[in-house]
């Protein structure tokens, strides 16, 4: 990083003409701020201009005054596509807009406002490099990119444009006096430097619009109208408010804490806990922001802070992980995190980027795990405390592609910027938020609780596989292999012959024929030693004959109210048995006080329980002999499944167990969960 005193003017921003600075910008890219800032406050210019149209002149100026809050300027034109500008605190053009205001300079529109006009696409060199390489040498590099694309395919209306920003800035010269600082965009720096050498003449172009609207965006519209996360843009904003100035002993803050409004029910027999506030919830995201700032930031010239689009990624990784694994009790392991980076990079750079943004973090955290990861990872990245819902001004969503003018929708192309141009949207649920907490606590007026009926189905279903899984086990230890002699008994035994091939005989295998069937089966994801875990205890009865009694210990469903009447809880283990309705509490059974640990309660069970001789069960350790003498003292033979050995994708989807407050709630489920 160079010294903030060695900034070098000439080079950054030359004096194209005596009293005039030409400063070159990427539009609305976030790592150019700060150099705008920089060279403003190195300068102090009498006057800063923008290349913006002077025909927004009003409504730009009130969505400055409004930041941090962000907002849209929009206008429509009769056979026009609509004018759309975004004013957010890390875009170059607002970042020397703000300044001006707050020094008390004079602001220019300096753009003339054409009808047609060319959307640049040159393939720039990433603007993180602006700080790997230093702004003379980023700059430098851009200006020789652009120039060799304009000579190839000269735009006449970039020359008309040119011309009257020339023209407007000799106006303001003659006025204002020196200096003054132009802010551009890149592609039209040479050329408005070479025009500004030349006699002007006033450009033909609109002079007034008809109507320009300004709208405060919604906060679900950011993520879909900012190059960069809506993160990185609140990153910026605390460093310019508190002037690098943070605090270094911020803890990596959970998206989503414990939360303390509880409530009892005593129809449903349960204790809930609502949901967050609003104002936990504002808190929450103001820890995230002050870490962020923390640590994705470093010092930049003239003592402006400057966002680490790369640490960004790092905080946010960080933060998402640490939630997900609260909300699945799921670990995410070192491998997931080398392999999230490394897509990430190779996805931004097979797009021409240098720093993955939030698009690449949520396509390589749902490959690492599944969306549930991803949802966490964009639900970080889009933190933007500032932006309320409601505002002094009427709000509007955009989503991208259509904008809300209230009474109508009009398509509209991004006037003033260009997001990245992507094969197919990234899509990810919405999950459903209650405006008021209290919402979906009424719901709990039930007089019982049931299951959800697609997740029972499943683990009916995987209960089933993993009874054939035993039986080809216990089969499999039966066998045995024989050199042939007068019965090829249930064929040949290929590996075995291969083997002896010197010995010249043929060997023959023989299946095992183990009488009896599987019965109860037992999956343990985790023993919970400290019992803390896990601490939600139930046993309840199959509503049918096609369905298992079940006994099982989870983590707290309360803790995770994700609908009116539905709760979200993790398995640590369950149990299963067939025929149903004949289930007890195994939790209050007094014949269980000598298990250890509530796995081994569910295995004693399966034991008593089960009505054929094997008892499945599935764990990362075998049983202790203790429990095998206890079954072969019931004639039952446990068959242990290591659970390393089946799909991880599978026990995943397992784990998660969805609890609803009386039966009238599934219809609705599906709307609510994830």
């Amino acid at each position: 990083m160079n010294d903030p005193a060695e900034l070098p003017l000439d080079v950054v921003a030359p004096e194209v003409v005596p009293g005039v600075r030409v400063l070159p910008i990427l539009h609305e890219r976030l790592d150019m701020a700060p150099l705008v800032r920089a060279t403003a406050q190195m300068l102090q210019p009498r006057a800063v201009a923008v290349e913006l149209p002077h025909t927004l002149e009003q409504a730009v100026q009130g969505a400055i005054k409004r930041l941090p809050r962000i907002t849209a300027v929009l206008s429509e034109e009769p056979g026009e596509d609509a004018l759309v500008w975004i004013a957010t605190p890390g875009d170059p053009l607002v970042e020397a807009l703000r300044w001006a205001h707050e020094h008390e300079r004079a602001t220019l529109l300096i753009d003339p406002d054409v009808r047609y006009r060319h959307h640049h696409h040159e393939a720039l060199p990433d603007p993180h490099l602006l700080w790997q390489l230093g702004p003379e040498r980023y700059l430098d590099l851009i200006r020789d990119v652009l120039a060799r694309g304009r000579a190839e395919a000269p735009v006449p209306t970039d020359l008309l444009r040119e011309k009257g920003m020339a023209y407007f800035l000799h106006q303001a010269l003659g006025e204002l006096g020196g200096p003054l600082l132009a802010v551009v965009g890149a592609a039209h720096a040479a050329s408005l430097a070479e025009q500004l050498r030349q006699p002007t003449a006033q450009p033909l172009a609109r002079s007034r619009r008809a109507a320009v609207t300004v709208r405060h965006l919604h906060p679900s519209s950011l993520t879909a109208l900012l190059h960069d996360p809506p993160l990185a843009h609140a990153v910026y904003e605390r460093l310019r408010q508190t002037g690098g100035t943070l605090d270094p002993h911020r803890a990596p803050p959970q998206l989503r804490p414990a939360i303390n409004a509880r409530v009892e029910l005593a129809a449903a027999g349960l204790r809930l806990i609502t949901g967050e506030s609003r104002d936990m919830s504002a808190e929450r995201r103001r820890a995230l922001l002050d870490y962020a700032a923390f640590h994705a930031s470093r010092q930049g010239p003239a003592g402006v802070g400057v966002v680490d689009r790369a640490r960004l990624g790092a905080v946010v990784w960080e933060v998402a992980a640490a939630s997900f694994a609260e909300q699945t009790r799921e670990d995410v392991q070192p491998w997931q995190e080398r392999i999230f980076f490394d897509f990430a990079r190779r996805n931004a750079r097979l797009q021409g980027h240098l720093v993955p943004g939030l698009f690449e973090w949520v396509v390589a955290g749902r490959g690492v795990a599944d969306d549930n990861l991803a949802w966490e990872l964009f639900d970080c990245a889009r933190t933007y405390p500032d932006q309320e819902e409601q505002a002094e001004i009427e709000t509007a969503r955009i989503d991208g592609d259509m904008l809300d003018l209230g009474t109508r929708k009009v398509r509209f192309r991004r006037r003033f910027f260009r997001v990245k141009q992507r094969p197919m949207p990234v899509r990810l649920r919405q999950r459903p938020e209650p405006g008021d907490a209290t919402e979906w606590l009424r719901a709990f007026d039930g007089e019982g609780i049931c299951s959800y009926p697609p997740e029972d189905i499943v683990i009916e279903d995987y209960g089933r596989f993993l009874q054939a899984k035993a039986i080809s086990i216990v089969a499999a230890e039966s066998a045995h292999s024989e050199p042939f002699s007068t019965s090829m008994l249930d064929g040949v035994d290929i590996r075995e012959t291969l083997h002896r091939w010197h010995e010249g005989r043929v060997w023959v295998r023989e299946l095992g024929r183990e009488p009896g069937a599987a019965g109860s089966v037992v999956v343990i994801f985790d023993e919970d030693p400290d019992g803390t875990g896990y601490p939600y205890l139930m046993s309840w009865l199959g509503e049918h004959d096609q369905e298992s009694d079940m006994a099982l210990y989870a983590s707290d469903p309360v803790s995770q109210i994700v609908g009116p009447g539905i709760m979200r809880a993790t398995y640590g283990g369950f149990l299963l048995i067939s025929p149903p309705g004949r289930l007890y509490d195994v939790w209050r059974d007094p014949d269980y006080r000598r298990a250890r640990s509530k796995s081994e309660v569910l295995l004693m069970a399966a034991i008593d329980y089960s009505e054929d001789k094997h008892v499945v069960h599935v764990a990362a350790a075998a049983p202790s002999p203790r429990l095998k003498a206890y079954a072969a003292r019931m004639r039952k033979r446990v068959v242990h499944i290591p659970l390393g050995g089946l799909s991880p994708v599978t026990l995943r989807k397992l784990r998660v167990v969805h609890i609803l407050a009386g039966r009238d709630k599934r219809g609705i489920a599906p709307d609510y969960i994830w």
